[in-house]
């Protein structure tokens, strides 16, 4: 019997310790679904998720295989992350849950958190969904990329805030009943001989506008996030689909960073009021 609770107490402080190695991470701006409800202009509209630094899927045990919730739940648990989930109040809410507005073709500043870096990638999404109930799928999904032309982020060293920027397509636009799904996927990459089907990954689903309009939205409060110094191309790249790499990809820009936490005092806003006229528009919805 003694050996038996041993043994028992072993396998408990084995799986508190795979708990701690776990990397944790979120998509702060814009802020993904499970975030924005600490936002104090969405307080009161959309539940906060106490663990949504942990949307892993289930972890690797679970994704193996390329199985999966599109935002990050467990595959075959509730997804909770996915419109008209728990954390995903568009089709019941609109405008109101919608988290930031940007131009067409402009270069979004974004930013993430890591409070456990497990070294990898960052990649992002763009789904458009035409309707109040349309659900986000694999599919629907076209690979944004940065103003260099690489589509994933390397990762540097560092529990921090990330600030990176990736371009919008020219042509595309959500407003009113329609918007768009900005999904973050992290890729870790701190287990060493093993393919993307043995890492630790992560996925936040955001919703956004894209739309000319922004100007009639209401002004978000004074807060501002860092920008990135990255230089934004003069040319807008096409949405792709192409398959996930394999490995990290290398590249010549330096990623800019933060020590600074993040403030939940308010939504990050443009310089230029106008938002026909400036590259990156960012407003609060209507409470």
């Amino acid at each position: 019997m003694k050996s038996t609770a041993f043994l028992t107490l072993v396998a408990l402080i084995m799986a508190m310790m795979v708990q701690d190695a776990s990397a944790h991470g979120r998509l702060l701006v814009p802020p993904h679904r499970g975030y924005i409800g600490r936002l104090p202009q969405f307080n009161g509209l959309v539940p906060i998720n106490f663990g949504d630094h942990g949307l892993s899927a289930g972890g690797i045990g679970q994704t193996r295989g390329g199985k999966h919730g599109i935002c990050g739940d467990r595959y075959s648990g509730k997804r909770l992350h996915e419109t008209g989930g728990e954390f995903a109040k568009f089709p019941q809410l609109r405008e109101k849950v919608i988290g930031a507005c940007y131009a067409p073709g402009s270069t979004m500043d974004l930013q993430v958190q890591l409070t456990a870096n497990h070294m990898g990638y960052f990649e992002f999404g763009l789904c458009k969904l035409n309707s109040l109930n349309d659900k986000e799928t694999e599919d629907c999904f076209k690979t944004l990329v940065q103003p260099n032309g690489e589509k994933d982020w390397k990762l540097p060293a560092g529990n921090k805030v990330f600030n990176m920027q990736y371009m919008l397509p020219d042509g595309v636009s959500c407003d009113g009943d329609s918007h768009c799904v900005l999904r973050w996927h992290y890729v870790g990459w701190n287990n060493p001989d093993v393919g993307i089907d043995g890492q630790e990954q992560f996925w936040n689903c955001a919703d956004i506008y894209v739309s000319n309009t922004c100007v009639s939205s209401p002004s978000p409060s004074s807060s501002q996030s860092t920008p990135s110094t990255s230089t934004p191309s003069t040319s807008k790249p096409a949405m792709t689909n192409d398959s996930k790499p394999t490995a990290p990809s290398s590249s010549a820009d330096t990623p800019v960073t933060t020590d600074t936490p993040p403030s939940t005092s308010g939504a990050p806003h443009p310089v230029d009021p106008q938002c026909g006229g400036c590259t990156n528009c960012y407003f609060a919805g209507n409470n």
